[in-house]
């Protein structure tokens, strides 16, 4: 299966398996039938106003659910839509950022274009011919689709740090932790975990460094969590973050 490889402003590469055509095809099938089930809902209700305003009503949840149903949830939820969720895929930034809506919003106007009966055609081969399975709205936007990776530690790590994480004590620290850290800083402080092993001593020690001063600015950590080292700093953050996914359902 093709893989893109990201490396992300930190100079950290991260390597996401793609998703395939027909996975996303499925997820687009989920997510249309969710579609449809609200719109006949909602032209049920309609049906009960008079004529005039029942066609409006249709017409403006028609266009409403078309071009804010995709909006709406992968803002919401990180590059997800419920179709997406199913299959275990999301949008992400194709430069390593932080997905934003602006970038949402564009990949689902384009999408709009992409239906159009003349156009349809041309974006299936775009997608098909693509490296990378983009769409029009994909190269739109700068973003790309990859398979949902939900990553794990090393049980050889979980058994050695978790004697040794003075932040599972603290209930308000961990609701931080899991509330603050966003899935992108989630990836790099995991994949820095995993590849710890890997790195130069100096390679190490400065990464290590950068990322445990970034994560104490931005969980706000007081003087009582500075006596650890920058090291187990993260490594306790990774923990806590993996707790924090063995209950995520995304």
């Amino acid at each position: 299966m093709p893989r893109y490889l990201l490396t992300t402003p930190e100079q950290v590469t991260l390597s996401y398996q793609l998703a395939g055509l027909f996975t996303r095809a499925i997820a687009y099938l989920i997510d249309a039938m969710i579609m449809a089930a609200f719109m006949l809902a909602v032209i049920l209700v309609a049906l009960l106003a008079p004529s005039v305003l029942s066609i409006v009503i249709i017409l403006l949840a028609v266009f409403a659910t078309m071009l804010g149903y995709f909006i709406f949830f992968e803002s919401l939820w990180s590059g997800q839509t419920p179709g997406k969720r199913a299959m275990k895929i999301r949008t992400i930034d194709a430069s390593g950022g932080r997905l934003t809506t602006s970038a949402v919003a564009i990949r689902n106007l384009v999408r709009m274009v992409d239906m159009l009966p003349i156009l349809m055609f041309l974006g299936g081969v775009v997608a098909l011919m693509d490296p990378y399975h983009r769409r029009l709205g994909d190269m739109a936007a700068n973003t790309i689709v990859v398979r949902y990776r939900q990553t794990s530690l090393p049980k050889s790590v979980v058994r050695r740090e978790a004697r040794h994480n003075s932040f599972r004590s603290d209930r308000v620290l961990c609701s931080r932790i899991i509330a603050r850290i966003g899935r992108e800083e989630r990836d790099l402080i995991m994949d820095l975990t995993l590849r710890r092993d890997q790195l130069q001593p100096s390679t190490r020690e400065r990464m290590f460094a950068d990322m445990a001063a970034h994560c104490r600015s931005r969980l706000g950590l007081d003087e009582s969590h500075y006596n650890l080292s920058d090291e187990q700093t993260v490594l306790n953050i990774a923990l806590i973050l993996q707790d924090g996914w063995k209950g995520d359902k995304l």
